[in-house]
């Protein structure tokens, strides 16, 4: 059963990485270039994630399994950016300056949950793993605004508490959860197209990662330790913990998979841009996404399959 489900995955992951080659490869054709995937990932972060996280709670059956799956996931996902913080506060101290353990840490806790967990999700376990990551999304989105910006801004800048609710991802949610409690019913001239532009996410969201990885160094960020480090803690030991805690607390299922997907997720790719826009390198955070990224082929298939067989 694992062998099987190492080779669904990880043909899964394959599929999903070719799709970022075809935004490599555009980039590098100068067709389609760094400036133009910024202003997609604008488009993606406000408007077609949205859409695509509301269309799930819409769409999924109203059961007592999902009720109590939506509490959990929650508990899950915040447990597992919790342990993300200790582990980071271990990993990265004094030794380091405020900006650069900034970026390790931002680059350890927070993962890639909306633009690559939410894809491999929903080609992996389908709709109700699109349900259950919009849950950690939530999380990572509130993390994000507060100890992500405290962090890769060396302690510098203010946090605001507005942008907590006030982001997309929060706010899908929150539309999300009344509207999948309630069931209206949705006409089908809303309906389809909501699922026709909810469905572009996932391609999207792989080309942008495509040229995102297209400028990147290489040959640096296999050369410094502490990337190597942010990697093995980001893709291994967070994910491993989390998945066995959680098996051991009785969550199992696509519930289990979905968390686990979101867990095991690359360095998010907002890293560097955070980091740009608070006064920190950027090249560093890149380099910390690129390398958790590809590293990331390798090790989702093995722990996600994991999930299915513990």
């Amino acid at each position: 059963m694992f062998l099987e489900n190492l080779k669904t995955i990880a043909m899964q992951v394959g599929m999903l990485y070719l799709i970022a080659g075809v935004g490599f490869a555009a980039d590098k054709a100068k067709i389609f270039s760094k400036d133009d995937a910024r202003r997609v990932i604008d488009l993606l972060f406000n408007i077609i994630l949205p859409i695509a996280i509301i269309h799930t709670f819409i769409t999924m059956e109203y059961t007592a399994e999902h009720i109590r799956g939506i509490f959990i996931a929650f508990i899950c996902a915040a447990s597992t950016h919790i342990l993300g913080i200790t582990v980071a506060g271990l990993a990265f101290g004094k030794k380091y300056s405020p900006l650069e353990r900034g970026i390790y840490r931002y680059a350890t806790v927070l993962s890639n949950a909306a633009f690559l967990a939410l894809p491999l999700a929903k080609s992996v376990v389908g709709n109700e793993g699109v349900f259950y990551c919009a849950v950690y999304v939530g999380v990572f989105n509130i993390i994000a605004f507060t100890y992500g910006i405290h962090e890769i801004s060396g302690h510098k800048a203010k946090i605001n508490f507005k942008k907590i609710i006030l982001n997309p991802g929060s706010i899908s949610v929150i539309i999300g959860i009344p509207l999948f409690l309630l069931q209206p019913k949705i006409p089908y001239f809303i309906n389809y197209p909501m699922e026709l532009v909810g469905g572009t996410n996932s391609p999207l969201a792989m080309i942008v990662f495509g040229t995102f990885l297209a400028n990147a160094d290489f040959k640096r960020m296999f050369l410094k330790k502490e990337l190597y480090f942010t990697s093995f803690l980001r893709l291994v030991l967070i994910p491993l913990c989390v998945l066995f805690v959680f098996r051991l607390c009785g969550v199992k299922g696509d519930l289990l998979v979905s968390m686990t997907i979101s867990a095991s997720a690359p360095t998010a790719t907002n890293t560097a841009m955070y980091a740009s826009k608070y006064g920190n390198d950027a090249s560093l955070g890149s380099e910390a996404a690129a390398q958790s990224s590809i590293l990331s082929i390798i090790t989702m298939p093995v722990i996600v399959a994991l999930a299915y067989v513990i």
